[in-house]
């Protein structure tokens, strides 16, 4: 039965993805729509492709709070590959990630096909290229999100937030809304720290195959009000952060042990 749903899952997220591609390049080819036209109606593209690519992985989301309009910017917690799915199927935007996802194999593919704009985080000569993608961005109705723990976490708490990306705000006078994201599983099966949650030196493909065995994952995206704005980088982090960890829920206590680790007795898939 899990071999099966596994495999079905496998089939149906190929399926989804070479749809999506075809709709939006067909979309875009058409060229016949006035610019905010075309950018609404890419925007549904996108948003029903994530949606479809939840209900095909089993991740079932719930909002907390009102998702921001665009065009915003806007910063959250980072759990997984997952998260983009999840933010692309309850708004109108795109992800602001670092340089090197471009070339990931799988995700940056799907990165690409989603919209995604790329920073080479490293350097702060990158910063006015960015910052102009940004405002492009955000002039066509859309919005931009980016995880400034630079990293996914198994969830125990929020990461030391990296300010080098708040420039980008600070230098652009950007207003910042801010969300939280939670994962969770069915109490039999492995938890959501283990299993949905891509941390550490996990490998894709196998992380990949774990998830799927899930009979589903429960998402909870919770918007924060608040409007955050600022003219240092480092504060406008440290404020960030604050009003994030308000409405931040662990995936769990304490990180423990894959109960379910794969062992020479374990079938992977």
């Amino acid at each position: 039965m899990i071999f099966l749903r596994v495999v079905w899952r496998l089939l149906a997220i190929a399926a989804v993805c070479s749809l999506g591609v075809i709709t939006l390049l067909i979309e875009k080819a058409r060229g016949s729509l006035r610019p905010g036209q075309q950018v609404a109606r890419e925007n549904r593209i996108v948003r029903r492709w994530a949606r479809q690519m939840n209900r095909v992985m089993g991740i079932r989301v719930r909002v907390v709070g009102t998702p921001p309009a665009a065009p915003f910017l806007m910063v959250a917690n980072h759990l997984s590959y997952t998260d983009v799915g999840v933010f692309m199927s309850q708004l109108d935007a795109r992800l602001l990630s670092k340089a090197e996802v471009k070339s990931w194999p799988v995700l940056g593919f799907l990165a690409r096909f989603g919209g995604t704009l790329f920073i080479d985080r490293t350097s702060r000569r990158d910063i006015p290229r960015a910052l102009n993608e940004i405002q492009e961005t955000l002039s066509t109705g859309r919005g931009v999100v980016f995880f400034p723990e630079g990293t996914s976490s198994p969830g125990l708490d929020l990461l030391p937030f990296k300010a080098s990306l708040f420039e980008v705000a600070v230098a652009g006078k950007l207003e910042i809304v801010t969300a939280a994201l939670h994962y969770s599983t069915p109490p039999h099966e492995r938890p959501a720290q283990w299993s949905v949650c891509w941390w550490g030196d996990m490998l894709f493909a196998p992380h990949l195959l774990k998830l799927l065995r899930l009979s589903h994952i429960d998402a909870v995206v919770r918007f924060s009000d608040s409007r955050l704005t600022g003219t240092d980088r480092k504060q406008l982090a440290l404020d960030a952060q604050a009003d994030i960890q308000r409405i931040f829920e662990p995936v769990c206590q304490e990180l423990g042990e894959d109960p379910l680790a794969a062992t020479t007795s374990e079938v992977v898939i």
